[in-house]
């Protein structure tokens, strides 16, 4: 059922007070005519570009932790296209998101335009950090004891207990996270700015605004994939094991 609200402002006749309601919108309430002139020169093309396919999924994908279909697709495409847009002197090493912000699973069969704004309707931005090894071991102790988030480029495990023990953590080719002078982090402007408690991405070493909004490049990669005639996949590969007691 739809169920959106607005806020309804009320001037108290002495315009000494002012009221706000919230009221239930559906299909109960009457067209208003105004403002169905208003909206009509653009609701056809607002609905076709919505409507757009731009891939075939072979399967649902879905959120979860320690991670998940949809978060290791998410992660890997965001991380590969800030490959792609940063110059060679900065080498993303890694993508950490929040699984939070993915709000829908995506259904098999056709992905829309529409269906991206489900799965991403916020503004955010990708953003490159440069993390010290004391941020980045704070990187993996979060992890820890948030029993993982929608991550990329590195392979985590460990045993969880009630001391916090960190994850042991290595990048795809074997070699330890923590060897490293530094390392460039892919993620969103919002966790940049240390948003759901990732505090380990404040006062970083090098902060890299990209400007390229997450949902556009979920849109472009879904795109480039269905004219490629290739299906949406991703598989669970064990990037984050780990075992809690």
């Amino acid at each position: 059922m739809r169920f959106l609200w607005c806020i309804l402002l009320l001037s108290a006749c002495s315009g000494s007070m002012t009221e706000y309601r919230a009221i239930p919108l559906s299909d109960s309430i009457p067209d208003d005519a105004i403002a169905e002139s208003m909206i009509f020169p653009y609701r056809d093309s607002l609905e076709l570009s919505m409507n757009t396919v731009l891939v075939v999924n072979d399967k649902t994908l879905t959120r979860g932790i320690p991670e998940s279909t949809l978060g290791n697709l998410i992660a890997d495409l965001l991380l590969e296209r800030a490959l792609i847009e940063m110059p060679d002197s900065v080498r993303p090493l890694i993508c950490l998101i929040n699984i939070g912000g993915l709000r829908v699973d995506l259904p098999e069969g056709e992905i829309t335009v529409g269906k991206v704004f489900e799965l991403m309707p916020f503004e955010n931005e990708i953003d490159v950090i440069k993390l010290s090894p004391e941020k980045v071991e704070e990187m993996m102790k979060y992890l820890n004891d948030v029993g993982g988030q929608p991550i990329s480029g590195v392979k985590l495990s460990g045993k969880l207990n009630a001391s916090g023990k960190a994850l042991n953590g290595s990048f795809e080719n074997g070699e330890a996270i923590l060897d490293e002078d530094f390392v460039y982090v892919v993620t969103s402007d919002y966790l940049a700015e240390g948003g759901d408690k990732m505090d380990f991405f404040r006062n970083p070493l090098e902060r890299i605004r990209t400007g390229i909004k997450i949902r556009d490049a979920i849109i472009d990669d879904f795109r480039i994939l269905g004219l490629a005639e290739k299906p949406l996949h991703s598989e669970l590969d064990g990037r984050i094991s780990v075992v809690r007691f």
